[in-house]
């Protein structure tokens, strides 16, 4: 069988969001400085699909191949679509397929490319690509394809979440660089996403072994079996979504099939999908829940990654998960704009809200992260509920988002509040000039883990001023500053007589500003009427 030649004539240029060109640039100018491959990060829902196959459409009117490959049948035909809209031609290449004929774009399926390129005619086809466009690039599966590429060949690996743990290859170990596009929060500032309202169910996992670095799925799937807990989504749903277009994430297929079951005998419509779903029995029913057919669409393993639905208002996480790109993209199913959608709910039945933090966090991504082996009890994070609305707070936030509620305060907690007026980013741009002082008094006001402090840090004398701030024991600031840092200094070097003076220094600074409250009220003042954000 011939591939199939998708042919529109004349490209269309596509109008990027700002922080989309930017992020062309950005590319350009990594590539321009020599860096052969990069990764592109942008939160789910941020628009990478659109900055890629655009920089496709720059490359093929300038003479230049491209080849872009995926691994699920989703992606490729998102990424169809998009390059169709731009009137982009471009050739397939998936199980389908038999012959690779020229074209100066060609959308590639990584299996059915794994499984080819031990043929010569197709290893030399792979190298004749100026670019190769990686989508949903942290994967393990795409490994094979950067034994077969040149040196000079060019790489674009778009990902959300540019993360690998356990045993996978390293992200470094392929890419030289990474670009990261902004915060999930800014986006939603902007309008560009939705905010999240979480709601979080105990369910107890004491008895789900971790295999690999993930919650077995066998145990997972005894744990969520049961009828008693099937009742409870749908009580949950009944008070916190009813009549929300809502999409499930399941541990197993049996879960999720009697789930579905379960929201039908309760008098909802509702339907199921997994990997063994036949393609057009699937895409009836992916018709049918995006019409408003069904109400609950139930899932095991597959609507994760490519499927975008903007008018999902509900995610219901039945399961638990370690995986914080998982949990990510889970929740980014729920969080494109739609008419009248003013934000997105979450169910979470896995306590996975409290394991990986809110959906909305800022995180670091960096090709270097590692990420530390879990155990399977809840993490560090905790949660409280709110008194009106129910809704999954921070322990020590005074007010909710999406009601009126708002803690009463005392008379010298008024001013630290000022701080939380600022917008998120708005904070993170201040962040990178402000003093130790000024970084803890914002972690604390928005209730951040101490990671916020510690990756702003610059110098040593920052970790020692913080330590002494904190009245952390003596040498915590030499551990974390070498590791942070990246550098190796020694005991003496900080903890001499030096060391003694700059304690007590430290402590008296500390008293001066904070007194007893540990506010900083003149720091908070500075923030709120200052134009440093003009």
């Amino acid at each position: 069988m011939q591939q199939e030649f998708k042919l529109i004539t004349g490209t269309k240029p596509l109008e990027l969001r700002q922080y989309q060109q930017e992020m062309v640039n950005q590319l350009r100018a990594a590539f321009a400085s020599g860096k052969k491959r990069i990764v592109m990060q942008l939160p789910t829902g941020g628009g990478k699909t659109a900055v890629f196959t655009d920089i496709t459409r720059r490359v093929v009117e300038r003479g230049g191949w491209v080849m872009i490959v995926t691994d699920r049948k989703e992606l490729h035909k998102q990424g169809g679509n998009a390059l169709a809209r731009l009137g982009v031609g471009y050739r397939e290449l998936s199980a389908k397929t038999t012959r690779n004929e020229e074209s100066p774009v060609t959308m590639a399926m990584v299996e059915t490319l794994k499984r080819r390129l031990v043929k010569p005619d197709y290893a030399a086809f792979v190298k004749r690509f100026k670019l190769i466009i990686i989508d949903e690039a942290h994967k393990n599966t795409f490994n094979r394809l950067f034994e077969a590429l040149d040196e000079d060949q060019l790489v674009i690996g778009a990902t959300a979440t540019p993360i690998r743990t356990g045993k996978m290859r390293p992200l470094k170990s392929d890419y030289d660089g990474i670009i990261n596009g902004p915060e999930i929060i800014e986006l939603v500032e902007q309008g560009f996403l939705c905010p999240e309202k979480s709601y979080g169910v105990s369910v107890d996992l004491s008895d789900v072994r971790i295999t690999a670095g993930e919650y077995n799925e066998g145990d997972m799937g005894k744990v969520y079996g049961k009828r008693k807990l099937f009742d409870g989504v749908i009580e949950n749903w009944r008070e916190f979504a009813l009549r929300k277009k809502t999409l499930v994430f399941c541990a197993t297929v049996e879960n999720s099939i009697n789930l579905a079951k379960g929201f039908l005998e309760a008098g909802f419509r509702a339907a199921h999908l997994d990997a063994e779903t036949p393609e057009k029995e699937r895409n009836a029913i992916l018709r049918d829940f995006a019409n408003g057919t069904y109400e609950v669409l139930c899932n095991c393993g597959i609507l994760n990654t490519g499927y975008d639905c903007a008018s999902i208002e509900c995610i219901i996480l039945y399961r638990a998960t370690m995986s914080l790109p998982l949990y990510l993209q889970m929740c980014g199913r729920g969080s494109r704009p739609y008419f009248g959608k003013e934000f997105f709910i979450i169910l979470d039945f896995g306590q996975n809200v409290q394991r990986h933090g809110f959906w909305r966090n800022p995180r670091k991504w960096s090709l270097e992260i590692k990420t530390k082996k879990k155990s399977k009890k809840v993490g560090e994070m905790v949660m409280a509920v709110c008194p009106s609305c129910k809704a999954l707070l921070p322990a020590r936030a005074r007010k909710c988002l999406f009601c009126s509620w708002e803690k009463e305060m005392e008379a010298d907690e008024k001013t630290i509040i000022k701080l939380k007026e600022m917008t998120p980013s708005e904070i993170l741009r201040f962040s990178e000039t402000a003093s130790v002082e000024e970084l803890e008094a914002i972690r604390r006001s928005r209730e951040w883990k101490i990671g916020f402090v510690l990756h702003r840090f610059k110098s040593m004398k920052d970790f020692i001023d913080y330590e002494h701030l904190k009245g952390y024991k003596k040498g915590w600031a030499m551990t974390n500053g070498n590791r942070y840092l990246g550098i190796e200094s020694g005991w003496e070097k900080w903890y001499g007589t030096r060391e003694q003076e700059s304690k007590q220094a430290g402590y008296e600074s500390a008293r001066e500003r904070f007194g007893d409250n540990d506010v900083v009220p003149g720091v908070v003042n500075n923030l709120s009427t200052a134009n440093v954000f003009d």
